[in-house]
């Protein structure tokens, strides 16, 4: 019983640090494309990378350390931070939209502001000749 209770809060350890890896390296893909624009500096994406390749790593070493194998309390504890993630974005806010699209809109906001998507012009992005600005 004592190791289905380690084998879950390791699950659940992963979980957390491979939704983290996977949003850093999501953040990687927006980044490369800022950077390709020059629209945002070289730090937004080693940061990015950081974000992304610390908790996989740390994922890999605790598989290795615990020997891989497939346990049903370890796969089950997997599920537990995504299956929160979901629930809290599908609360609703103070104004009754979902939390999640409040997260979706911040998202986005960022995006444009990392790519240089053109807001006085209706976010037309580089199809003619605006400056991107000064780099950050």
């Amino acid at each position: 019983m004592q190791a289905a209770v380690i084998d879950f809060g390791l699950g659940v350890l992963a979980g957390g640090l491979v939704l983290s890896g996977c949003w850093g390296l999501f953040w990687v893909a927006i980044g490369s494309i800022g950077l390709a624009r020059r629209t945002c500096s070289w730090r937004v994406l080693f940061n990015s990378l950081a974000m992304g390749v610390v908790p996989l790593s740390m994922v890999g070493a605790l598989m290795w350390v615990r020997g891989g194998g497939a346990d049903p309390a370890f796969a089950l504890g997997l599920t537990i931070l995504p299956l929160v993630l979901m629930w809290l974005g599908l609360r609703h806010a103070p104004d009754g939209q979902r939390a999640g699209m409040h997260m979706v809109a911040g998202v986005r906001h960022l995006i444009d502001d990392l790519v240089g998507t053109h807001q006085e012009c209706g976010g037309c992005g580089h199809e003619h000749d605006h400056d991107p600005g000064a780099r950050r």
